[in-house]
Parts: C-alpha cells; sequence; structure tokens
C-alpha cells in the first residue's frame, strides 16, 4: 500500500497524474484551461509524499512500539489533508 501511494506521488510529481485528481476531472474543458495542471500536479505530488511518510512511519511503529514514532505519524497524515483542503480551495495559486 505504501509503495502504490509512492509510485502515485511519483506520478503527479512528474506531472503526468491529471487523471487522478478528481476535481480536476469534473471541470470543463473551458474551466481546465484556467488552471495550470503541472503546477497542481506537482503540489499533490509533494503533498502524497509527505502522506506517504506518515503511513511509512505507522507501518514502522506497528514494529517498534515507540509513541513518538506514533505522533509523528498522525502529524504527517492529519495535518497535511487539512493544508491541502484549505490550500486549494482558498488560494488563486493553480490559476493561470
Amino acid at each position: 500500500m505504501i509503495s502504490l501511494f509512492f509510485g502515485i506521488s511519483t506520478l503527479l510529481f512528474i506531472g503526468k497524474g491529471d487523471f487522478l485528481i478528481a476535481g480536476l476531472n469534473a471541470m470543463s474543458k473551458k474551466e481546465k484551461e484556467k488552471i495550470d495542471t503541472f503546477k497542481l500536479n506537482r503540489f499533490m505530488g509533494k503533498m502524497m509524499y509527505v502522506v506517504s511518510g506518515g503511513m511509512l512511519l505507522l507501518f514502522l511503529y506497528c514494529f517498534y512500539n515507540y509513541s513518538l514514532v506514533l505522533a509523528l505519524a498522525l502529524l504527517l497524515l492529519v495535518v497535511p489533508t487539512i493544508f491541502i483542503a484549505i490550500f486549494t480551495f482558498n488560494f488563486d495559486r493553480f490559476r493561470k
């Protein structure tokens, strides 16, 4: 599962993952032309790398049972998710 997320992250990061972004697929062609898809792909790829790192830490927590690893993993899973929701919807960073 973690390797799948890293693969998806890489696909998004290199700019080839347009089809994976649900909100982008729901837009009309006219609206899509206003969005810088390469910037959006790079941003989502970076955030997916962070979430994948959190998943990797959760996996390590299962073996080592160290509470600091759990706290860091949850931080890496929750904070980027909230950041993505706020950042992509409230700012015009991805508009051309």
